[in-house]
């Protein structure tokens, strides 16, 4: 969690030439707001509704590994359109889809079903006219190209289980063996999720809900994993395929001129970096007289997600920072202003436009 408590910490090392530098002392009314140059971060723009479920880094079911558009017609008098997994064509006649071997032999007429695509690997899902308001239908199929119709999909989430395993770290001849836990989900085959990558072997795994980590993505199950301080979220669609996503340290809003926006923070180098720069701002006492220009460019940094201690500093144009610390255990709620050198204002703004309009593009 960030230190932001009261926006009053001890002064650090700077991080970028960019930087305030610390606060001086502390002011009942805020001198006239002359900054450098700074501007809304155009990549706010397009992210309409933040989601945490926004930085994939592990994806077990590729689409794009298993089918590749056709561009060169394979048969002559079929009209290709995808070869899935080198072994079946999908064509077209009319509206319909069909099937064909990787030797041009027919094994699915095209004269039922209007949509056929990969849901799985070794698995088709074969969906009719929707006006028909017809169930999807599934078939399995082999490196052969035969295909055989199989039983709609059925999600169960008890095929998912965390699994604990004691596990030894190297350490020298002349030293007892270090001994440490890990934990992993093991899928009902008998698959570790992740192995062969290096999402696997966490410090701890919880199941949690969509709406806990406040995402719009549906899948069939959702599981927080921490190794270390870094968190990431393991998500399974009803076909078993999962997505390994960055969790999310915080959240970031601010509003510049015309432009208002927000965006999570999703990397935990990018969230340390954040750390430092905040560190960076210097001391600041509290003081009674917030700015009287509600108009104010600002920025808002809420931190402290996944724990119970969570802190929102928003910080105004003019270097008014008014700090909400929800406390966690024993503490108490506090509330307060303080004054930081109004360059502060602009470190964070530029932080967002240059750090975490990378973690978009990724």
């Amino acid at each position: 969690m960030l230190p932001l408590v009261g926006c009053s910490n001890k002064t650090g090392d700077s991080s970028g030439s960019d930087n305030a530098s610390s606060a001086k002392e502390t002011k009942a009314v805020a001198d006239k707001v002359e900054l450098k140059d700074y501007k809304f971060p155009e990549f706010l723009n397009d992210i309409k509704q933040p989601d945490s479920l926004s930085r994939p880094v592990y994806v077990s079911f590729a689409l794009s590994e298993y089918v590749s558009e056709v561009t060169e017609q394979p048969f002559e008098g079929y009209e290709c359109s995808q070869m899935i997994e080198n072994s079946l064509y999908v064509f077209s006649e009319g509206k319909y889809k069909g099937l064909l071997n990787i030797k041009g032999r027919v094994v699915l007429k095209a004269d039922t079903y209007t949509s056929i695509s990969l849901c799985s690997p070794g698995t088709l899902m074969l969906s009719r006219d929707k006006e028909l308001n017809a169930p999807d239908e599934y078939m399995a199929f082999n490196i052969y190209g035969t295909v055989r119709a199989v039983s709609t999909p059925e999600f169960k989430p008890d095929n998912i289980s965390i699994e604990e395993e004691t596990k030894y770290k190297p350490v020298a001849s002349n030293e007892d063996e270090a001994r440490y836990k890990a934990y992993n989900l093991t899928m009902g085959d008998g698959i570790t999720v992740g192995e062969g990558s290096a999402y696997v072997d966490w410090d701890k795994i919880e199941s949690v809900s969509a709406q806990s980590i406040n995402t719009s993505r549906p899948y069939n199950a959702y599981y927080r994993v921490q190794k270390g301080e870094e968190i990431y979220y393991i998500c399974f669609d009803r076909f078993y395929n999962y997505t390994i996503y960055n969790g999310a340290y915080g959240f970031v809003r601010m509003k510049v001129g015309e432009g208002y926006g927000g965006c999570y923070i999703l990397d935990h180098e990018d969230y340390s970096e954040l750390n430092k720069l905040i560190e960076s701002f210097g001391e600041s006492g509290p003081v009674k007289s917030p700015s009287k220009d509600t108009g104010l460019d600002y920025v808002q940094i809420e931190t402290g997600y996944g724990t119970d201690d969570i802190v929102t500093m928003t910080i105004s144009a003019d270097g008014y920072c008014f700090t909400e610390h929800l406390g966690s255990g024993d503490q108490q709620p506090q509330k307060y202003f303080t004054i930081l050198d109004k360059e502060s204002f602009v470190s964070l703004v530029k932080w967002v436009d240059q750090v975490l309009s990378e973690e978009y593009k990724k």
